[in-house]
């Protein structure tokens, strides 16, 4: 990959987390189906497949079964298989606030929050798939597994 298309990509994966951090912050989910407004000359998002079947207009079903989707995104799975990125996310859960923190920050700037943001989250992952350590003494190692200290019932 050269420069130029390595920034490109860079920025495209940036707008993409600011449009997911958008949509998480206004708690909105990707539309699943669609209806097609004569008077807009558009396709708009339908609230479920009932309301889209029922409305008397065209609709369609954006999300093919089998497809990969993001619950945010839709088609765009930018963000959604970015491990480093849903770590971090994980963290706030359904936070409406927290997220409307983060879209103030990917607002402002969101190829630094994409830098930081994967940072943090691989910092997290780090942490959390480390090995335990070895305690440092010899009898404190001895005991360091589960199941096997002086009252342990693993030997009964």
């Amino acid at each position: 990959m050269t420069g130029a298309t390595a920034a490109l990509a860079f920025r495209r994966e940036a707008r993409a987390l600011r449009r997911y951090v958008r949509e998480r912050a206004a708690g909105r989910a990707a539309p699943e189906w669609v209806t097609y407004d004569d008077r807009l000359s558009a396709w708009t998002a339908a609230a479920s497949e009932a309301a889209a079947t029922t409305s008397g207009r065209p609709w369609r079903r954006v999300r093919q079964s089998g497809e990969p989707w993001c619950s945010t995104l839709g088609r765009d799975l930018t963000v959604a298989r970015d491990d480093d990125l849903q770590a971090v996310f994980v963290t706030l859960a359904d936070d409406l606030s927290a997220w409307r923190r983060l879209f103030l920050d990917a607002d402002r700037d969101p190829c630094r929050c994409l830098t930081d943001w994967r940072a943090r989250g691989r910092r997290l992952l780090t942490a959390v798939s480390a090995e335990p350590r070895a305690s440092v003494g010899i009898l404190a190692s001895r005991f360091a597994d589960r199941g096997r200290g002086k009252r342990s019932l693993a030997g009964v």
